[in-house]
């Protein structure tokens, strides 16, 4: 009577733990599955670029003396779309600039010394305001209103500003 007991036991115990790891099994899979989606799209999220400028800019006016910086776009009641102003500072640090006499709406990418850019703004013309970066950066590039977003340049790109640099000597 013992031997007929264990065996419908035994079926019942196999059946539950085949349920049991199946579940274990199916869940393990879903987890990884998830996952592995919020993995591509994390990495597609922070993919950047290195981005060759001129191929979109045929102008750009270096600023890097005090006075020039100062004085940036002022006065200008337009510029082309292929026109940009890229400023350089003497050090890395948090810069500043406004539109102060300034006619035309502008964007504004700050980028650190290796040119990534870090913090991409719009700025409103004739205000006062300083628009600042928050992180250090030595490089900053005025073009039109909305141009980044135009060309899908972002935060996290490369700008290859020691190649506008040489090629301005």
């Amino acid at each position: 009577h013992l031997k007929q007991v264990q065996i419908p036991l035994l079926l019942a115990l196999q059946y539950l733990t085949q349920k049991i790891m199946s579940r274990l099994y199916l869940n393990f899979v879903q987890k990884s599955f998830k996952y592995l989606i919020f993995l591509l799209f994390v990495s597609n999220l922070y993919a950047s670029r290195d981005i060759d400028i001129t191929k979109y800019l045929s102008e750009i006016e270096i600023v890097s003396k005090y006075e020039d910086r100062k004085k940036g776009l002022m006065y200008r009641r337009s510029i082309p779309n292929n026109y940009g102003m890229l400023f350089v500072w003497p050090y890395e640090g948090q810069q500043c600039m406004w539109m102060k006499n300034t006619y035309v709406p502008l964007s504004v990418a700050y980028m650190d010394i290796r040119g990534k850019i870090i913090e991409i703004y719009d700025m409103v013309p004739f205000s006062k305001d300083s628009v600042c970066s928050t992180k250090a950066s030595k490089y900053a590039l005025e073009v039109n209103s909305g141009w980044f977003d135009e060309k899908d340049i972002n935060i996290g790109d490369s700008i290859e500003v020691k190649k506008i640099l040489s090629n301005d000597k």
